[in-house]
């Protein structure tokens, strides 16, 4: 008889374990963040086609915070921690950042195509301390469904000499894709880095 029972309530144990393992429940693996370790700019002169190549390393990040990047000095730059970018007056430039993940050195992962995958989730924002440079969305680069320009290619167009502080954003999905300032746009910040723009 006590047999009969056990053997009974083995067999609703097991049972219950296999219901309990249904598909279903299986637990669903979330998705790794966007990891980005370096920012690069290309600055082409439009005039002559001469270009220069500026890198920043990035702080390790969260998606919700807000974290600063430190800027790699070139190597003529004699302006402390600051990477400065010269560029002439009355001239037109262009441009192009990308993001890298070299979290390991043997699979460097180009990041600028996941942006441009999610390009209705991203926007590149460039924040000016100053006057005398207008920046615009330029040729190639990549819009979004509702016809928004993402940033990722930019023309800059330059008047009078001046020194300019820049902070350069990649935004994750923005509540606005207008505005002026950081805050304007909502969203968390993927990337940000500084530079000074130096015009002569």
């Amino acid at each position: 008889m006590l047999k009969n029972i056990y053997f009974r309530a083995t067999l609703l144990s097991i049972s219950l374990l296999l219901i309990s393992c249904d598909k279903d429940d299986t637990p669903v693996a979330e998705n790794e963040m966007e990891v980005f370790t370096k920012a690069v700019i290309v600055v082409t002169n439009l005039t002559d086609d001469s270009s220069e190549t500026y890198n920043f390393e990035v702080e390790e990040h969260d998606h919700g915070h807000d974290h600063g990047v430190l800027p790699q000095t070139q190597d003529d730059d004699d302006h402390g921690d600051h990477t400065v970018i010269e560029l002439k007056s009355s001239s037109e430039y262009k441009f192009e950042i990308s993001f890298l993940n070299e979290t390991d050195p043997n699979n460097i992962i180009d990041m600028t195509l996941a942006v441009m995958e999610e390009k209705d989730e991203h926007l590149v924002h460039y924040e000016l301390a100053g006057n005398g440079i207008e920046i615009e969305s330029y040729s190639g680069d990549t819009i979004d469904s509702n016809g928004n320009a993402m940033n990722l290619i930019t023309k800059w167009t330059t008047s009078t000499a001046t020194e300019i502080d820049v902070e350069a954003y990649l935004i994750h999905q923005p509540t606005s894709k207008t505005g002026n300032t950081r805050d304007d746009f909502g969203g968390a910040t993927d990337v940000e880095i500084e530079f000074e723009a130096h015009v002569e």
